[in-house]
């Protein structure tokens, strides 16, 4: 009942015939079975090792991106393992090796702005204390005010220059409370900023220069914008600490473009509304190297808000 029978037969010369014969299954899926077989057997041979070697290569590959993607200047991390074939160890050493020398070089720059901070620093400290000699009241008010808008000159570039390296560690800080702060600091000096009070939100953040961001957005508001009603939003994943001013507000096509340094859209020279246009650039950067973001609105009934959006932790 197997089937039919192949008989096949071969004449030899001189020796007669030879004869074989063999089943032939009527259903061709024995044969089909057969041929899957042979063919995972093949690709058993073949496709094994190739995946063992693309595993060999990918599994360096993958932890060289995941360090690169880690790497941050200024934090202390191992020298990541050779590992893999030839090239692919090679490419790791190279990696580790500029890692040492972007450190190095970073190492080499904090350096070189604490030598400028004070070498700059050392003689604006000697003109202050020699313009105490000049006996035009007036005079000596202008000189003081020249002295002290470049010192704040000075702090804005060396801030912004560190922030990528910055000292200060995280901690949890109660962030309205530290807007509040900031706040009173400029209501004691007679500023028109006020607060509007806001349930307690804990963050984590590098407090001295989340200060200074929101310092810096106030004091735009103040010197821009004629006064500053500050505002603490608690949302279910973020924060917004809004900065609303009552001035004319920026052009459209000009928001993005304050935020470039050394950028002013008011290019006087008058003390009042002067400065070096680093403000908004180093809030911003402080802002995003906390994981947050700074916008700025135009309001429809006028006025300005600059916003510091800020991640909650989820717990």
């Amino acid at each position: 009942r197997f089937g039919a029978e192949l008989i096949i037969a071969v004449e030899q010369p001189g020796r007669g015939w030879l004869v074989m014969s063999s089943p032939w299954p009527r259903s061709d899926w024995p044969l089909l079975w057969q041929l899957i077989a042979q063919t995972l057997i093949l690709y058993a041979v073949v496709l094994l090792p190739v995946l063992w070697g693309a595993r060999r290569i990918s599994q360096p590959l993958q932890s060289l991106t995941n360090a690169t993607r880690r790497f941050k200047p200024g934090e202390a991390q191992s020298p990541l393992a050779e590992q893999g074939p030839q090239d692919v160890r090679s490419v790791i050493a190279a990696f580790n090796a500029l890692r040492l020398r972007v450190t190095a070089m970073l190492d080499e720059k904090d350096r070189m702005l604490g030598a400028i901070g004070h070498d700059l620093r050392t003689p604006l400290a000697a003109l202050r204390v020699r313009i105490e000699s000049v006996e035009d009241d007036d005079d000596r008010a202008r000189m003081a005010d020249t002295i002290d808008e470049m010192n704040r000159t000075l702090d804005d570039i060396l801030s912004l220059a560190r922030l990528g390296r910055p000292s200060e560690a995280r901690t949890e800080v109660d962030l309205t409370a530290l807007v509040d702060a900031v706040v009173e600091d400029f209501i004691a000096i007679g500023s028109p900023v006020s607060f509007v009070e806001a349930d307690r939100v804990t963050l984590s953040l590098r407090p001295s220069l989340m200060r200074r961001a929101i310092r810096n957005l106030i004091e735009n508001a103040v010197k821009y914008g004629v006064s500053a009603e500050v505002r603490v939003v608690p949302g279910k994943d973020q924060v917004a600490i809004t900065v609303a001013d009552q001035g004319p507000g920026i052009p459209a096509e000009k928001l993005e473009d304050v935020f470039d340094a050394f950028t002013r859209l008011e290019t006087s020279r008058n003390r009042d509304t002067g400065g070096a246009g680093l403000g908004l650039a180093l809030a911003r950067a402080i802002v995003r190297e906390a994981g947050g973001e700074v916008t700025l609105t135009n309001r429809p009934g006028g006025g300005l808000d600059a916003t510091i959006t800020l991640p909650r932790q989820r717990g």
